[in-house]
């Protein structure tokens, strides 16, 4: 691949200074010391600043920043000065450490000082330089072959001014002479100065872009020379929020390059390629995969493996090697190679096999952002391979071992760009690969009795990346120290639990799906709901690796976007085997933006005693913008809110056949409300208003009317279903709501329930009431119509309304639009229709006792509304 990091936010070679030293070896070193070049432009460093120590990050500013490129001696030179605040700034600034290749550059300082109270003490000619092989991703087999210059000063103070230059001439000369380079022109942290400034000869033309600023370079040009500078002064810290995405970049900065455009990169490129033929035995292993089968599909499989599996991955990134692949031939003679060497020997292996497949790069930080650069090869930090087939492109990483699965469906990360190198050539590609990643838990709660010890069953399915993943995890770690681990994991909720089986797992690699196997037993699951008293023990359970995998941004509130795992599905499913009935009341949720989807489901299965939770979580898309991040976390919050799960056993925790007894209180409570509705009910009974009309016939009911008698014969029985199976009368419930000593005393919620129970006592009255003067055609059934269907409106808003404001509850829209949908259709309806009319005409008075009892009737009416 092309660099290893994506893009440098500060130019190639840059200045690093560190808390340790990443050094395999490091030895006493006689470094050269030398002047300023004669083409930079000088600059000083200001001793002054009115930035304070709160105002940067590491205990040290920076005061300035000097970056001057010299291309036609192909020399970079850099100037440097930082404000020391604290013993954390002073470990970090006496150590000046400068990274180079010396098989093709060398490397010059000019000067290291010291000011101290504004003068200035030179450690130039005293500082012992030590250098050291830069080895620093060595745990993940990459080589850079490069050395650190180390200069270690001594006598460095809080307050102190620690100022250095140094220049490091040659280029890769791979490059062939072509610049390319990036600048950062704003950073995290406040900087007093900083200083870019690129020289070159007129006939050279460099082209320049700048991303998130205006800040245009100043133009020099002479007959010998032309100059392009930025020069800012006290440039602002710029904060970045936490969990942004790998390719969002909010930092000003400028892209320079000579490359007149991509296709001619890509030319470039597509040279480093070049194939000089194949050896014998590459050959020999090329007709092996061969005879195995004609089927194009099964030739790019077995190549897939082999290259995948045999072939490790060991990266050289730096020098020539770090862009130009090795042969073929030589990669599968020494059987290991980075990503360009594999990819180079998987497509030429294919190609001999008649199979179009061609090597392309990529950046899997920047990803779809790199067209927008300028042309470079620092653009790069991959390489993969694309399989052209009739109608389709597959992508294919030969750096990923022990991936398995079809071909076609192989879980390649998607970095939605790509730079295909073909026919000489090289051109942006879009890269549409399987979203196949998946992972389900299925967590069992095996129950023996209540109260007792529990089993806890794991199963756990790994499908595409997420099965590649925890393959290559089983191969490279101890098997007893992943099972300590997943213990651990479950301890951390559950205290008291103990392996009962030992881990294991079942690899499909056809279907490319993990399982893994876990068995614990947990001796205390059970805890006492009530503080004093232990008559009452309850359960919790929660989806714990779902909740996991919800990382919460550390910036909330943010103006960024948010990175997002994608593609990424997640489900976990929770059963309790419970050794009894366990009636509860089953819910179905779902949470979503544009963002994500979530659902949860909560219902239960008589025939086997289980309670069955049930959370699925999806990912829709890979980041959340910006202007979505507010709703996004608000969403979050409610996922998290909805998760868990509790159930309780109310009686002792001998018993297994938990008895529910009758709480007295609501029985009385009951029949009062009972009482006060009838005697309502039967003055409406009396209600008889006088039909100002006359209509020469009267009809039966029939027509819509039947719809609602038949509604109205569903309503008590739904009723009574209704304080039935919400457990109004179970005394359990109530001593959980009012007494003190519970942990689930709610005083508001109870009082709810009363309003709830006594409404639907109600309902349940004036629901019989309008059968019975329904079927005696009763001049006040439009009217107790009306107000029936209103009263039952509002009573559903206002109990939801006081649930949500309470915060004892949700609210439900879908009731609240039902009950208003049928208000505004059966209320005009008895108001306007005629049939209404012509059927409801009869009174419980003759015509002239009616005038007797109209007064008490309307009086009747007005007190079963205020009931």
């Amino acid at each position: 691949m092309f660099l290893r990091v994506s893009r440098p936010y500060v130019i190639a070679a840059f200045i690093l200074i560190s808390l340790f030293c990443q050094a395999a070896q490091s030895t006493a070193a006689k470094l050269p010391r030398g002047p300023i070049p004669s083409w930079v432009v000088p600059l000083p460093v200001n001793l002054t600043t009115k930035v304070k120590a709160k105002d940067v990050s590491g205990g040290y500013h920076v005061l300035l920043k000097d970056s001057q490129s010299d291309l036609p001696s192909q020399t970079q030179f850099y100037h440097n000065g930082y404000l020391v605040f604290t013993d954390e700034g002073l470990q970090s600034v006496s150590e000046i450490q400068v990274t180079y290749d010396p098989k093709y550059e060398q490397i010059v300082f000019h000067a290291i000082r010291i000011w101290r109270n504004g003068k200035p003490i030179d450690k130039l000619a005293t500082v012992k330089f030590k250098q050291s092989q830069v080895e620093k991703e060595l745990d993940k087999h990459i080589y850079n072959e490069q050395l650190s210059a180390i200069a270690l000063l001594d006598d460095v103070r809080i307050n102190d001014i620690v100022e250095f230059a140094y220049s490091i001439k040659g280029w890769n000369p791979v490059f062939e002479n072509k610049f390319f380079n990036n600048f950062n022109l704003r950073y995290s942290d406040p900087v007093d100065e900083i200083y870019v400034r690129v020289n070159t000869t007129p006939n050279r033309k460099i082209n320049y872009k700048l991303f998130n600023t205006k800040e245009q370079p100043a133009q020099s040009i002479t007959s010998n020379q032309q100059s392009y500078t930025w020069h800012l002064k006290n440039v602002p810290g710029f904060p970045v929020d936490s969990d942004i995405p790998s390719w969002y970049d909010p930092y000003p900065w400028v892209s320079l390059s000579e490359f007149t455009n991509w296709q001619e990169f890509g030319q470039w490129a597509a040279a480093l390629y070049e194939v000089k033929g194949l050896s014998k035995e590459l050959q020999q292993e090329i007709d092996s995969i061969k005879n195995i089968s004609g089927d194009a599909g099964e030739r790019i499989s077995a190549t897939v493996r082999f290259v995948q599996d045999k072939i490790r991955y060991l990266g050289l990134e730096n020098g020539i090697s770090g862009y130009k692949p090795h042969a073929p031939a030589q990669t599968f003679k020494q059987r290991f190679g980075d990503c360009k060497d594999k990819s180079f020997l998987l497509s030429q292996m294919l190609q001999a096999m008649n199979i179009n497949a061609y090597p392309a790069l990529v950046n899997t930080y920047y990803q779809h952002q790199i067209p927008k650069w300028l042309p470079s090869a620092y653009a790069f930090n991959h390489c993969i391979v694309v399989v052209e087939l009739p109608g389709k492109k597959i992508w294919i990483d030969p750096t990923i071992s022990l991936q398995r699965g079809r071909y076609d469906s192989l879980a390649t990360p998607s970095y939605k760009t790509a730079m295909v190198l073909k026919n000489g050539g090289g051109a942006f590609v879009r890269m549409e690969t399987p979203q196949a990643s998946k992972m389900k838990v299925a967590e069992n709660f095996i129950f023996n009795d209540i109260g007792g010890a529990v089993t806890l069953e794991v199963k756990t399915y790994y499908y595409g990346a997420e099965a590649d993943g925890m393959r290559q995890r089983l191969a490279t770690s101890n098997l007893k120290e992943t099972e300590k681990s997943y213990l651990n994991f479950y301890a951390s909720t559950y205290p008291n639990i103990s392996v009962a089986r030992d881990l294991d797992f079942i690899d499909d690699p056809e279907k490319n799906i993990i399982t893994t196997l876990e068995e614990y037993t947990i001796q205390d699951l059970w805890s006492p709901a009530q503080k004093n008293k232990d008559s009452v023990l309850t359960a919790y359970f929660y989806p714990q690796v779902l909740r996991d995998r919800l990382g919460k941004p550390s910036t909330v509130i943010r103006k960024m976007p948010i990175s997002l795992s994608y593609p990424s599905e997640f489900e976990e499913t929770i059963t309790l085997l419970l050794p009894e009935s366990w009636p509860i009341d089953e819910d179905t949720k779902v949470i979503q933006d544009k963002s994500f989807r979530f659902k949860s489901d909560v219902s239960y299965q008589q025939a086997s005693n289980s309670i069955i939770l049930k959370y699925t979580y999806k990912n829709l898309r890979d980041y959340v913008p910006g202007t979505e991040a507010s709703t996004y976390l608000k969403k979050q919050k409610e996922v998290l809110d909805q998760l868990g799960f509790e159930i309780y056993n109310p009686l002792n925790t001998t018993k297994t056949t938990p008895e529910r007894p009758v709480d007295i209180l609501m029985i009385v409570l009951a029949i009062i409300f009972l009482s006060a509705w009838a005697y309502g009910t039967w003055r409406a009974y009396h209600y008889d208003p006088i039909i100002p009309e006359t209509f020469s016939y009267k009809q039966d009911i029939g027509g819509w009317l039947v719809l609602v008698l038949l509604g109205l014969y569903l309503t008590p029985l739904s009723i009574v279903i209704r304080l039935i199976t919400n457990n109004f009368f179970e005394a359990s419930i109530w001593q959980l709501l009012t007494n003190k000593s519970y942990e689930g005393f709610n005083p508001v919620q109870a009082l709810l329930i009363l309003f709830e129970f006594a409404g639907n006592i109600g309902f349940l009255v004036f629901a019989v009431l309008l059968i019975i003067l329904f079927h005696e055609r009763r001049t006040s059934v439009p009217r107790l119509l009306i107000a029936f269907y209103g009263c039952n409106f509002l009573f559903i808003f206002f109990d939801n309304a006081l649930a949500v404001m309470l915060k004892v509850g949700e609210s439900d829209f879908k009731l609240i639009f039902r009950t208003l949908i049928a208000a505004a259709i059966w209320i005009p309806y008895f108001i306007k229709s005629k049939r209404v009319k012509r059927t409801f005409t009869t009174t419980l008075y003759q015509p002239e006792e009616v005038n007797l009892f109209e007064k008490e009737g309307q009086e009747a009416f007005k007190t079963l509304v205020n009931v």
